[in-house]
C-alpha cells in the first residue's frame, strides 16, 4: 500500500525533516513571542538593546521541549556577539514567553545564526557567474 503524503498538515523544516501542524503553529507562535519580547522587554545588555534582530524560523522538536530559533542581526554584523547574548539571556526571554503561551512546558530555546541569507548569495553569485 502507498502513502499519500498530505502537504496541508506537514511540511519539510530547514533540517529536512517533516513536521506536524502542531509543531509548526508552535514554532510560529514562540517567533512571534520572542519578537515582542526582543522588541519591548529590556535586558539591560547593550548588544541586545543596540542591535535589531530578525528571528527568522524556530523549529520546535516533535516533543515540543527543544525550539532552536534562527536568528540574524540587521546587516548581518556583530553575529556572534548578539548570539551570545541571546543565548545569555535565554532564561529571561523564556520566562516572559510563558505568560503568553499556553503550554504544559515552555521549550528549552536555542539560539543559531540563520545561514540561509549566506547561502542564497553564493546561490545568487553562481548563477550571475554562469550568466556572464
Amino acid at each position: 500500500m502507498i502513502k499519500k503524503f498530505d502537504y496541508k498538515t506537514k511540511r519539510k523544516s530547514k533540517n529536512n525533516s517533516i513536521k506536524s501542524q502542531r509543531q509548526l503553529r508552535v514554532g510560529e507562535e514562540l517567533r512571534h513571542l520572542i519578537s515582542n519580547v526582543l522588541l519591548r522587554q529590556t535586558f539591560y545588555d547593550q548588544i541586545i538593546e543596540n542591535n535589531t534582530i530578525t528571528i527568522t524560523e524556530v523549529s520546535v522538536s516533535p516533543d515540543l521541549k527543544n525550539a532552536c530559533v534562527y536568528i540574524m542581526p540587521l546587516g548581518g554584523e556583530n553575529k556572534t556577539n548578539v548570539l551570545d547574548s541571546l543565548n545569555k539571556a535565554n532564561g529571561r526571554i523564556k520566562k516572559l514567553i510563558s505568560n503568553n503561551i499556553n503550554l504544559r512546558q515552555i521549550p528549552k530555546l536555542q539560539f543559531r545564526i540563520d545561514e540561509t541569507f549566506e547561502y542564497a548569495r553564493n546561490i545568487e553569485n553562481i548563477l550571475q557567474k554562469i550568466k556572464k
